[in-house]
């Protein structure tokens, strides 16, 4: 029985002793930024800034004062925001001076097109899913 101990006891000590905390080891990497998807935003844009940056990513040039009053003035008669800002896109889509991009460049470079889409119309860059459907709505 004492033996037994010994060797618990032996085993037990090279245990502890084994047990040692990992070095910290560092590869030089540098941590990279991503903005975080539309679901994490702490602080939504207000409808005139929505309208303003919409508006100026499609057609290139500021909306004047008078414009964004009758822009909105439209916007809440709908009243249901996520029906009228699809609406709006619409409109906006439809109007003949909208500066839209070579489709030469979206058969080219699909993935870089909607990187490119997704940060300046939504100031992050697309989930995998939202990639994926994108490429294949692309083709």
């Amino acid at each position: 029985m004492r033996g037994t101990c010994v060797a618990v006891a032996g085993s037990t000590l090279l245990l502890i002793a084994g047990c040692s905390a990992e070095p910290d080891v560092t590869y030089g990497l540098q941590p990279l930024e991503l903005n975080a998807s539309n679901a994490e935003k702490d602080r939504v844009k207000s409808i005139d800034q929505w309208i303003t940056i919409l508006y100026a990513d499609l057609f290139g040039e500021a909306l004047g004062s008078a414009e964004l009053f009758e822009v909105k003035q439209a916007f809440f008669s709908i009243g249901d925001q996520d029906i009228a800002r699809a609406t709006l896109v619409s409109n906006f889509m439809q109007d003949a001076n909208v500066q839209l991009p070579d489709a030469g460049v979206m058969v080219q470079d699909p993935d870089g097109f909607i990187d490119d889409t997704y940060v300046r119309f939504l100031v992050r860059y697309p989930t995998e899913a939202e990639r994926t459907w994108m490429r294949n709505y692309l083709a």
